[in-house]
């Protein structure tokens, strides 16, 4: 083909692209250059939409998390238990208690409380100084002394402020003849009691079974100035005189006892006449005794035989 020729044809065709220009944007582009316009086109569009995505499901976690946990926990919770309850029948129990109760109440009345059930029921001092308290007094009324003593102890330990305890467990130690205890806890008690009557009679008793005589006699004194006409007073005192051998002394003492009308102050007084001599003076008394209607019979046997051997 000549260069005119050719030229031409270029022409012609360039004419017809022209007019398909006019009819699409894209009608000129090749075809190459078309795709690869599309892809860009694509891939913007997919990032946007997944943006959009992105977006609403940050969107509902920032509301999620909002929420308390214990709502999270509470949904799951009533799911589950709704499942189950749809999966399990569970049968309704009507128990009347009253007829129980009744039964309770009849086998403790037959049933001896432990310590153990006990403090099960009563977890507090005033509860537990209770219970010490009322088994050291069964355990004392029962003769277990030692069982007692354990009991005052730990009652003492809960509750100082009743001295009473102290002197309980004087008198405890003194009966099973542990002298020594007794004057320990009878010495704490007149700590707090000092002029009780009681603790100074059962000190001097103590001094005296261990052999102190002498402070035996101190205190048996102080109580004599504090009570004089005290008849345990006097009868212990002219007691301690006569175990001396300060015979005038408790003479006069018994004198004392037996002008008040106790048969102790007479009967002290007419040994004590027969220590010094005076079988004259102790057979007058000793009828005196033996002719009171009130007087015991073994008694009234003793003093018999004593009128004989004086005769």
């Amino acid at each position: 083909m000549s260069k005119t020729g050719k030229f031409l044809q270029d022409q012609e065709e360039f004419d017809i692209q022209q007019e398909q220009a006019d009819i699409h944007p894209f009608s000129q582009v090749k075809p190459q250059k078309r795709r690869k316009y599309i892809i860009i086109f694509l891939f913007l569009l997919t990032v946007v939409v997944y943006s959009g995505i992105g977006y609403l499901i940050f969107r509902d976690q920032s509301k999620n998390d909002t929420s308390p946990e214990v709502s999270k926990n509470e949904t799951k919770t009533e799911q589950l238990s709704e499942k189950l309850s749809n999966k399990i029948s569970i049968p309704h129990f009507d128990i009347k208690l009253s007829g129980i109760e009744e039964a309770v109440r009849n086998s403790i009345k037959h049933f001896d409380i432990t310590e153990v059930s006990y403090f099960k029921k009563k977890e507090n001092k005033l509860a537990r100084y209770k219970y010490y308290m009322l088994k050291a007094k069964e355990n004392e009324i029962k003769g277990r002394y030692i069982d007692a003593i354990s009991f005052y102890k730990k009652a003492w330990e809960i509750n100082k402020k009743n001295p009473e305890i102290l002197y309980r467990l004087s008198l405890l130690h003194f009966k099973i003849g542990y002298y020594k205890g007794a004057e320990k806890y009878v010495k704490q008690f007149l700590k707090i009691q000092k002029k009780d009557l009681k603790g100074l009679l059962l000190l001097s008793k103590s001094y005296e079974k261990m052999g102190n005589l002498k402070k035996a006699k101190i205190v048996l004194e102080e109580a004599y100035f504090l009570y004089p006409e005290n008849k345990d007073v006097l009868e212990n005192l002219g007691k301690l005189y006569e175990k001396e051998n300060a015979l005038i002394v408790a003479k006069d003492i018994y004198k004392i006892l037996s002008d008040m009308g106790y048969l102790e102050g007479k009967l002290g007084l007419a040994r004590v006449y027969e220590k010094l001599n005076d079988k004259k003076s102790a057979l007058k008394i000793y009828r005196e005794i033996y002719q009171d209607p009130n007087i015991p019979e073994n008694l009234r046997t003793k003093i018999e035989n004593k009128i004989i051997s004086l005769e």
